[in-house]
This record gives structure tokens, sequence and C-alpha cells, in this order.
């Protein structure tokens, strides 16, 4: 089967399915491929362990029979980890989506000074189930083999620990260009009404710029992403 024909393939994830032997495939998923995509027994789907590899299957009602292995080069070299301050609306699923797509390895969202939003602790389980539920459908849809990472952070501070850290500046007077640094990097984007001045000064060192132009929260990590990935 070529690579071709291996990216045409409907696909799913199954996390830590066991692919040594026949396997039922969870409701939800079996719903999808039968409902929505109309499988039927005898068709072939691509299942995803989240491990780096890709089955060939033969659908037998629910029961997924593994025909062959593939281990597919579609993940980037470089670990880019996007921490996202948290936006106004439905913002944050366009950036993970776009970013799945990309190859952004990992996200961190988390609420800045002047972040409009602010998470309730008693949702946040629910909201992150939300997210992970998109990052696993974009990255499905991109033909990766491992779902992205998502955690939450309370704060700015506790995002810069992370390795390689770089933080989108608007800043006139940031003149560092966004480059490649290492093999995993950390970049950070503030909300829509930027950083505040406490912000900026713990800032101080770790900034850079993607040019003159200002971009919207909702675009600067994709751009930078994109610049860094499939550059």
């Amino acid at each position: 089967m070529t690579m071709k024909s291996l990216r045409a393939l409907p696909r799913i994830f199954i996390p830590g399915a066991d692919m040594s032997t026949p396997f039922e495939i969870p409701k939800g998923e079996f719903d999808k491929l039968h409902n929505v995509l109309r499988l039927r027994s005898g068709d072939m789907v691509g299942i995803m362990p989240n491990d780096g590899t890709f089955w060939v299957c033969e659908l037998e009602s629910r029961i997924a029979h593994p025909q062959s292995r593939h281990d597919l080069d579609t993940e980037p070299e470089l670990w880019v980890t996007l921490a996202q301050a948290l936006p106004k609306g439905d913002k944050l699923d366009d950036v993970i989506r776009a970013c799945t797509e990309v190859g952004v390895s990992k996200f961190i969202v988390f609420p800045s000074d002047r972040s409009i939003v602010r998470w309730e602790e008693k949702k946040l389980e629910d909201k992150m189930r939300r997210l992970e539920a998109l990052a696993k459908e974009a990255a499905e849809t991109s033909f990766r083999m491992r779902i992205p990472r998502i955690e939450y952070r309370a704060s700015l501070e506790q995002v810069m620990g992370e390795e390689g850290l770089t933080v989108l500046s608007e800043m006139e007077s940031e003149t560092v260009k966004l480059t490649k640094t290492g093999h995993k990097m950390t970049l950070v984007v503030g909300p829509e009404g930027g950083w505040s001045p406490r912000e900026v000064a713990r800032i101080d060192g770790k900034g850079a710029t993607l040019g003159p132009r200002v971009l919207r929260t909702e675009h600067a990590g994709v751009a930078a992403a994109s610049l860094l990935l499939l550059g």
C-alpha cells in the first residue's frame, strides 16, 4: 500500500489500543466510522494508537482486525509548545485546531493579567476535555501520529520555566526576530489587550517579534508555529 493510499484512508485515534490482536472499537469511534463515514464490514480503516504508529485494519462490525503496521514520519523534529493566554469567545478552539495541524506538540493555556476570560475551577476539567477532543480531531485530519498534550497553568509566572521559552512581543522596542533554537521551544502568546507592564518586566530578555505588524492573539501562535515547523 502506497503512502498516498494511507493518507486517503479514514482514520481514528484509539490511544493505547493493543494492536497485536483483533479488538473492539470504542462506541463513540465506531459511531463516527459507521454513521458519519458510512464504513461497513470489509472496509479498511487507519488506527493510530498514539504511539507514533499507523495501522491498517479491516472492519468486521465493531471489531478491527490489524493488517499492517506503518512507521510514518509525520511528526516534526522540533518539539514546539504553544502557551496561549486565554482569549475571548471561541478563538482558543481555532488556535488548538490550526496549531495542531501545523505540528505543535503541546499546548499550555493560562490567564494573563489582561485576559478577560477566567475559567472557574469547577469547570476546568470539562473545558480541558473539550480542548483535548479538538486536538484529537485536528490530529486525525492532518495525518499526525500523536495527539498534542494540553495543560493548564494559573498564570504567566507558571509558564516562564518551560524549556526554550520565547515570548512573542508587540513592543516596538523588541528587535529580536523569532528563530529556531534547540530541539524544544515554547512560544508564549499574550491576550487581546497585550502584556501588562508587570508581565513585560517579567518577560525581559525572553521576547521576540514576528515583524513590524501586530497580529491578533488567535493568529500569532499559528504564524509563529508555521514559521518554525513549516519553514
